[in-house]
């Protein structure tokens, strides 16, 4: 295959997973994170013929034994240093969705007319699957395993990659091809995707994150809209009707459309209502389908995603209820009495119907979905119960990085609430977090961290008292002795990790210890 030309440069391509790139010059990957990392493994698993170099700014992006598997594997490491000369005899770069656009290195790429890819629009070249791509400010996380969770109860193939765990560049070249990949996507992997595209797409919620990487918070949002950039006829875009930035967000393209909401499916669509009729929908405590919105949806993705299905070889085998007989009963199909299901919040109850709405659209019957949504216990570092330790219930939800992931966290308790907030700075005010955190609900406010000053600023301007500390050590002893039988101590700190740890994951793990080690005390 021949490259095509741009502005005098090689653009490579890649068709299927089987194509051959030809370079006139090396493959460089910018960024020698985790999406990185996998990325330089993928291209020599799958160009072995290419020259593949990882650069990163840090002289120590990852462990000794990672980088020694990368030049083993016949990576070229040039760490330290983003010079714009790593580009001399470079054909294709690919980024890291850590790295900043800014950067100079990226700017002269583009000023040169040099292709730049992200790590997902790599990765998706090789990958001919089934593709459901959910992205939204918060929820991504927790609704993608969701999704793969319950494919995957119903005997269905199923990974999940993407944003938080898995790379999608791992599974290039390693996965079958009729496995259904659920992609979770941040903002920062999709301004860098150009011809990715998602079969089910789904936008979650929207709103203000990351206005540290981010100019403004349109760039933010259109960020996330090219979620649904390639998307074809017979693909399906799925939008949250109850989030009033994602009604006023949504695009009509060639895909079709499904919405998911509170309330009634009917008195949503009417004339007036400011609601888009609802395919899924929670009313009284109950979820339930409208399937007639709901049928045409899943007769256009049947053919893509059955071969995922233990039925494959029988057409619509995966939803083979989902046809109205004379015996079906009238109006929306109930899925789940909400209590049932695992997972708590007001969050997760919207979570748990874009779930819905992906798997039904996809081909799984309701009753096929309700067993999923009861068995699912969450993810780590989401609203996840550590311990209780003298009848005080400590939560982790370290997963909880900007405001509003905070006050949703918030409708999971009833009262007693010792919040412990704090850590890098993202650009965004917690003005709205401090009024959640009103009404009397939340007894204890603890700031931490970098973000400590504003946070306490912002909360005491709504007439809320703030403790301030250094770290989370101390916030987690100040909440311990405060906190009676029926209290909840909940990290959710509405902020960055890097003031303090490398990510979410490492500061969840050190409130699980503390919470360990003041139950070993009591003990």
């Amino acid at each position: 295959m021949t490259a095509t030309k741009r502005r005098g440069l090689p653009v490579p391509e890649v068709q299927h997973p089987e194509s051959k790139v030809r370079f006139n010059g090396f493959l460089l990957i910018v960024g020698a994170a985790r999406s990185g990392r996998a990325a330089a493994l993928m291209s020599r698993r799958l160009l072995p013929g290419v020259k593949v170099v990882l650069s990163d700014a840090s002289a120590e992006p990852a462990s000794p034994a990672e980088l020694a598997a990368l030049e083993a594997a016949g990576v070229e490491l040039r760490l330290g240093s983003e010079d714009v000369s790593l580009l001399d005899g470079c054909s294709l770069l690919v980024k890291s969705p850590g790295v900043p656009a800014e950067i100079p290195l990226l700017g002269q790429a583009r000023r040169s007319g040099l292709p730049v890819w992200g790590e997902v629009e790599f990765a998706g070249r090789f990958l001919q699957n089934p593709v459901i791509g959910i992205t939204g400010t918060n929820g991504k996380t927790t609704a993608s395993e969701l999704v793969g969770h319950i494919f995957r109860r119903a005997g269905w193939r199923c990974r999940v990659a993407g944003n938080v765990g898995t790379a999608l560049s791992s599974l290039a070249g390693v996965v079958d091809k009729r496995d259904i990949l659920v992609v979770e996507l941040s903002s920062f992997q999709l301004q860098d995707i150009v011809d990715f595209r998602a079969h089910i797409a789904v936008l979650l919620n929207l709103s203000e994150d990351h206005l540290d990487r981010h100019a403004t918070l349109e760039e933010y949002y259109s960020a996330k809209m090219r979620i649904f950039k390639r998307q074809q006829e017979g693909d399906l875009a799925v939008f949250n009707a109850n989030d009033p930035a994602v009604r006023e967000a949504a695009v009509s393209g060639p895909a079709g459309s499904i919405w998911f909401g509170f309330g009634s499916s009917a008195a949503a669509g009417r004339s007036g209502s400011g609601l888009p009729a609802l395919a899924v929908f929670a009313r009284e405590n109950v979820i339930y389908a409208d399937m007639d919105r709901l049928a045409p949806a899943a007769g256009s993705l049947e053919a893509r995603f059955r071969a995922a299905s233990p039925g494959a070889a029988v057409a619509g085998a995966g939803r083979k209820d989902r046809a109205r007989g004379e015996d079906s009963p009238e109006g929306p199909e109930k899925i789940i009495y909400w209590p049932e299901a695992s997972v708590k919040g007001e969050h997760n109850l919207e979570n748990s119907l874009a779930a819905a709405a992906v798997c039904l659209s996809a081909g799984l019957s309701p009753a096929e979905v309700a067993v999923g949504l009861r068995s699912f216990s969450g993810v780590p570092h989401r609203l996840e119960r550590v311990a209780e330790v003298s009848g005080v219930t400590y939560v982790n939800d370290s997963k909880a990085t900007n405001a509003a992931a905070s006050v949703g966290a918030l409708t999971a308790f009833d009262k007693g609430i010792h919040l412990i907030l704090g850590g890098s700075l993202k650009g965004c005010p917690f003005n709205e977090l401090a009024q959640a955190a009103g009404g009397g609900k939340v007894k204890e406010v603890i700031a931490m961290g970098d973000a400590a000053a504003r946070i306490a600023a912002d909360f005491r301007e709504a007439g809320r008292a703030v403790t301030v500390v250094d770290g989370l050590e101390d916030a987690v002893r100040a909440a311990a002795e405060t906190a009676v039988p029926g209290d909840v101590v909940l990290l959710a700190p509405a902020c960055a990790s890097f003031d303090q740890y490398e990510n979410f994951e490492q500061r969840g793990d050190h409130f699980i210890s503390l919470v360990k080690q003041i139950k070993a005390e009591a003990n």
